[in-house]
């Protein structure tokens, strides 16, 4: 009979602790959503052969223009477009924000149209955050950026 009660105590006991952590979690639960990762637009890898596409107009507004972009988990195979109708060659680099590799470090030359892809090798392309940046060197660039991600090679 003794035992019965220190098995029901502690179920009890045990059940109190379970209800009052979850409370605790749910009231504590903090939005980890940063505002660069609300502007970032994130596709599901659940749809088969789906890309997301980095559309880019560069008018020649900027030195060194920046965007985000985000690398779908499954999604590993990048290509860039790009075609740069200014006056002065600008280059592109794309960069994993968190673990600082370069995917793309390509310089673009006037009134070039160039297409390079990174097929998941030579880096490896981990998913995740990535910011883009245009360097326009002594102009301001103007032309088109284009990234492409697959989950099947290019």
């Amino acid at each position: 009979m003794k035992n019965k009660v220190l098995v029901i105590i502690s179920t009890i006991a045990l059940s109190i602790s379970l209800f009052t952590g979850v409370f605790i979690v749910s009231e504590n639960n903090v939005d980890t959503n940063s505002k660069e990762r609300k502007e970032i637009t994130k596709i599901s890898p659940s749809i088969p052969n789906e890309t997301q596409i980095l559309s880019w107009d560069l008018i020649g507004d900027e030195v060194h223009p920046v965007k985000d972009y985000f690398v779908t988990v499954g999604y590993p195979h990048i290509k860039l477009d790009a075609i740069n109708t200014g006056a002065h060659s600008f280059r592109v680099e794309v960069k994993h924000n968190s673990k600082n590799t370069v995917i793309f470090n390509e310089s673009i030359a006037e009134g070039a149209t160039v297409e390079f892809i990174n097929n998941d090798h030579m880096p490896l392309v981990p998913s995740g955050a990535y910011t883009v940046t245009i360097y326009g060197g002594t102009g301001k660039p103007k032309g088109q950026v284009h990234l492409t991600q697959s989950n099947a090679p290019y």
